[in-house]
């Protein structure tokens, strides 16, 4: 006979069938009227799951003994006399508890009220009753019970019938109660859940060890055996219900210590600890905190002491809100003012560099945590909130499973922010000479508060010796470890910016610390904060670049990766606008997740899955109503993978829904800041994207080498600007078009960029030349790329050439090159189709959805940086000269004509209009001066075209010093139009500029976007002196 492939329990009975036989036994008791026995098991049942803190009552429960009370707690008649002394406030509230049995079968209800008549007519005032009875209760009598004892008695009922209670007795952890007064075989215990929640073999062992009954001496060896049992206890919840037990053994040790103050204030410590994380309240412990901190002003305490310290405050602050504690406020604060002092006074008197570093490292931790509550704030915020336990349990969780903790808001007030970093710049400037200082702690704060502490002058020095020493102490990975920790906390900080540098400080730590796993995951969440900036394809390299690790890593633990990295490339893609790519990329990434992932089509587990399908939805939507021509070869993609079966009911379902217009689907691209969609249809590809104030139109032709050159450039743009978001490049709002081509042969250096200011007149946009992937050795390839790319942004910026060299050399400093190529080329990264895919696509035409529509997509709130009030260029003293200046010379050579003009009612009205759009009379000065000037000077021969020469420039202004004279022909007053204005006031403050040792290197600039560059950063359209009216016109 063959054995059966199902294993056999290793106990007869299911838990549910457990729960059914306990509740047999139950309905026996009641039968046979055990009283006794139901009432011990309801007794433990209690202390262990409800209120630990109760005593049986005295006088036989059939005889009435007992007033209807069978226990009674003990908490709200010892609390005030005796409030640090109860050990087992784990399930003990502040309540007058009152525990109420009952073996009776029939006419419960009845009887319960009876009970509730004499448990409250006499004897010490009752919160609440919890009531067992071996009888079933149903909901709704339940209810109606409750409702009673609450309208006419005010107490709180809770009611335990024979099937909550067997429930809960079929449990592991209590079913020694029904072997006890039930009488159950113990061959029926339920095996404990094989899970992380089965108590390990030691803490058992120890367990054991302790209950063992003793003689203890208080010493330090003692404390230290004690510690993990106690710990364990109150941090793990299966372990909860031994923390009674624990706490009663330290206070144990605590009452042999006494004399010793080191051992007593380790014990103290760790009793508290245990006591606010396990048993969600620091009332039991009030005193032993008060003692703590009044030894600390008295003794000589070692700065690991002044540490714990600390700690202990820091819970005593998370609990004061709550009302777990008699502690004051003012307490808290008077405890925190002698720590410093404490602090000060050791710090000064420090023995040696080590000791040194200790106490700086202990300053700065109390330093740059919370500022403490005062009694006013205290009585805003003070109400229920998460218990500490519960804080604990979220915290462990989100280590156990890779997420990162909760960072310090980047506006929390700390304590002492200038003091703290003044610790820190002291001790790392000390660690040279105190090399083996413990600074895990410390290290770990930082890391959290670090969005808090990212803006501080000293915070790049700190953290740069902070990880070099953890990298000398632990190894690269491990600095890539903390690096990551700060990554999510300046993420939910919102400074994604400042995440994204530290996403690459531990990319690059765990990729030269042989880490894979971790530099895949930190490529994927760089891949994940480059999409939210709106750089899709700088988020597609690095979803690319996690696939590469991947695959070379080989693990099997990192395959779905590899599914996942390639789908998310999809997501990217159709972000970027590449719809038909994106629906190629994702039939890869539908094959890669059906071989590498477990539960392949889990959209709970796989959420970029879902993701992506939904993009393919409206992908097929928008081909259907705008693109018919090009549904047939998205169809055939989609079919391949059967998706259609997931997609054809999500289509269905908005089948009524109108879909919307060529214009409504442009607009909702901008808006979202994605690319056009479809631009990868056709003859030329399209790439779009704005950012830091510019909208950039990247084209090339739509075949696959170009294609890889120009996703290569646009790539290498998209991160640049990301790290250089930070920068005040002054760059001049407006289009940045470049067309890529690919060469073949390695292009000439001087070659690869060329400015539209070089190319022939009438072209629109710059041209930038790469070479073939393959035809440069890697670093060459980068440095081509990486040279266009500056070229680029230099173009577009004011920054005179030095200024824009200090620029590079920081961004260089802070790794630039191995942001820009990670693992491979780009090229060889996202190589993923074949020929036939783009000549197939090529070859379609009309696909880009709003071609004729200019391109304005929206701007990710996250590249915004605060940058300083004004450009370092400015300087407010001379603008006001040379306002005052223009206004004392601009007048002469206008003289005659500013009264024509202000007789005249069209341009008094320009000039209303251009007030309320900001023109100062200065502004309007200088445009009708350079509008009268230029057309004196074309009158007068001179050269006032962009070949203009040297010796003319120098006539036309002399030209401006001139006075205006009767004979000067009149400049006819049509020609000061709006348009006019505006170019002439641009075209003077050109010449400004240059002044100011900027450079403008653009061969036409939009004269309000340009203007307006001008009074961001250098005040133009505020700045103004007093001054005679130049037109009367209402302000």
């Amino acid at each position: 006979m063959k054995s059966s492939p199902i294993r056999k329990p290793s106990t007869m009975t299911s838990p549910a069938q457990l729960a059914t036989m306990i509740r047999f036994y139950l309905e026996t008791l009641g039968e046979t009227n055990a009283h006794h026995p139901f009432e011990q098991l309801c007794l433990g049942l209690t202390r262990r799951r409800i209120v630990s803190n109760v005593l049986p009552a005295t006088g036989p429960v059939s005889a009435g003994g007992d007033g209807g009370r069978d226990a009674e707690s003990f908490w709200s008649m010892v609390a005030k006399e005796l409030p640090d002394t109860s050990l087992f406030t784990a399930l003990a509230t502040e309540d007058a508890v009152v525990l109420a049995v009952t073996a009776q079968r029939e006419n419960v209800p009845s009887k319960i009220r009876s009970d509730l008549a004499k448990i409250c007519g006499k004897g010490e005032p009752v919160d609440r009753v919890i009531y067992f009875t071996v009888a079933p209760v149903d909901t709704a009598k339940r209810h109606e019970l409750q409702a009673h004892a609450r309208e006419l008695h005010s107490i709180a009922l809770q009611i335990w019938d024979a099937q909550a209670i067997a429930n809960e007795i079929a449990s592991a952890d209590l079913f020694y109660l029904a072997v006890d007064f039930l009488h159950l075989p113990s061959s029926l215990a339920p095996a404990r859940e094989e899970s992380r929640d089965e108590l390990p073999d030691w803490y058992i062992e120890e367990r054991n060890r302790w209950r063992t009954p003793s003689d203890r001496s208080g010493s330090m060896g003692e404390f230290v055996d004690l510690r993990e049992g106690l710990r364990f206890s109150s941090l793990n919840p299966e372990a909860r219900a031994d923390l009674p037990d624990w706490l009663a053994s330290a206070r144990a040790l605590r009452d042999e210590a006494h004399r010793r103050d080191d051992v007593l204030n380790r014990i103290d410590y760790e009793i508290v600890l245990a006591t606010g994380f396990g048993l969600n309240t620091l009332k039991p412990v009030d005193g032993i905190l008060r003692g703590y901190f009044g030894r600390l002003t008295s003794q000589a305490s070692d700065s690991g002491v002044l540490v714990d310290a600390i700690t202990l405050l820091r819970l005593v602050q998370a609990t004061l809100p709550r009302g777990g504690t008699t502690i004051t406020s003012d307490e808290a604060e008077a405890w925190t003012e002698d720590l410093e002092r404490v602090l000060e006074a050791k710090l000064r008197a420090a023995p040696g560099m080590n000791a040194k570093a200790g106490l700086l490292a202990a300053g700065a931790i109390l330093a740059l945590g919370p500022r403490g509550f005062t009694p006013e704030e205290l009585d805003e915020v003070s109400g229920p909130g998460p218990l500490m336990s519960e804080i604990h349990q979220k915290l462990s969780a989100a280590k156990r499973e890779g997420r990162g903790l909760p960072g310090v808001p980047s506006d929390a007030e700390l304590r002492d922010l200038e003091a703290g970093m003044r610790h820190l710049v002291d001790l790392v400037e000390t660690l040279p000479e105190a090399p083996m200082v413990p600074l895990d702690e410390l290290m770990s704060i930082f890391d959290f508060t670090s969005p808090a502490l990212i803006d501080h002058p000293d915070y790049l020095k700190v953290r740069q010796a902070l990880d070099d020493v953890t990298i000398e102490r632990s190894g690269r990975a491990s600095a890539g470890d903390r690096a990551q920790s700060r990554a999510m906390a300046l993420l939910q900080g919102g400074r994604a910016l400042d995440a994204l540098r530290e996403i690459h400080s531990a990319k690059f730590s765990w990729l030269n610390g042989d880490a894979a796993e971790g530099a895949a995951i930190m490529m994927l969440l760089a891949s994940a904060v480059y999409s939210d900036l709106g750089l899709p394809l700088a988020a597609k390299q690095y979803a690319m670049s996690a696939v590469s690790v991947a695959r070379m890593s080989g693990g099997p633990d990192l395959a779905v990766l590899v599914a996942r990295g390639i789908i998310l490339t999809a997501t990217y893609e159709h972000q970027a606008g590449q719809w038909l790519t994106a629906t190629e990329t994702f039939k890869i990434g539908i094959w890669a997740q059906a071989q590498l992932a477990g539960d392949p089509w889990s959209f709970e587990r796989y959420p970029y899955f879902m993701d992506m399908l939904i993009d393919q939805c409206h992908v097929l939507r928008a081909a259907s109503s705008l693109r018919p021509g090009l549904l047939p070869a998205i169809e055939r993609v989609v079919q391949s993978t059967e998706l259609d079966e997931l997609v054809a009911p999500m289509l269905a379902s908005v089948a009524h829904i109108e879909p919307p217009g060529e214009d409504e689907t442009a607009d909702a691209a901008d808006r979202g800041g994605l690319g056009r969609p479809f631009s990868d249809a056709g003859p030329v590809r399209e790439y779009s994207w704005a950012a830091l104030g510019n909208v950039w139109v990247v084209t090339a032709p739509n075949e696959r080498a170009h294609v890889l050159a120009a996703e290569r450039f646009v790539a290498a743009v998209q991160i640049t600007l990301a790290d250089l978001a930070g920068e005040d490049l002054l760059l001049v709002p407006g289009e940045i078009r470049v067309e890529v081509e690919v060469s073949d042969r390695p292009v000439e250096p001087g070659s690869v960029f060329t400015a539209e200011s070089e190319r022939d007149r009438g072209t629109v946009g710059h041209r930038v030349i790469l070479s073939r992937s393959g035809a440069l050795a890697p670093e060459a390839d980068q440095l081509e790329v990486t040279s266009a790319v500056l070229q680029a942004i230099v173009t577009q910026s004011l920054l005179g050439q030095p200024a824009f060299i200090a620029v590079m050399e920081r961004t260089f400093e802070r790794g630039l090159p191995h942001m820009l190529t990670c693992v491979r080329p780009y090229d060889d990264l996202v190589d993923v189709h074949k020929d036939s895919f783009y000549d197939g696509i090529s070859g379609l035409s009309g696909g880009l959805i709003g071609a004729d529509r200019p391109r304005s997509p929206k701007p990710a709130t996250g590249l915004r940086r605060k940058l300083p009030e004004h450009a370092s260029a400015y300087d407010r003293a001379a603008s006001i000269d040379a306002i005052a200046a223009r206004y004392e010379k601009m007048l002469p050579p206008v003289r005659l004509t500013l009264p024509r003009l202000a007789g005249d009612t069209d341009f008094i009205k320009l000039v209303t209009s251009l007030r309320a759009e900001g023109w100062k009379d200065w502004h309007l000065l200088l445009a009708v001066v350079n509008i009268v000037v230029n057309g004196r000077a074309a009158q007068r021969g001179l050269n006032m075209t962009t070949s203009i020469t040297k010796a003319d420039v120098e006539r036309v202004s002399l030209l401006t010093q001139e006075e205006e004279r009767e004979e000067d022909p009149e400049p006819p007053l049509k020609i000061f139009t709006e348009d006019r204005m505006w170019f002439h006031l641009s075209n003077a403050a050109l010449t400004t500029v240059r002044r100011w040792g900027l450079e403008v290197r653009l061969n036409r600039v939009d004269p309000r976007s340009f203007l307006g560059l001008l009074g961001d950063r250098f005040n133009y359209w505020d700045d103004d002196v007093e001054h005679e009216p130049i037109f009367t016109t209402p302000r």
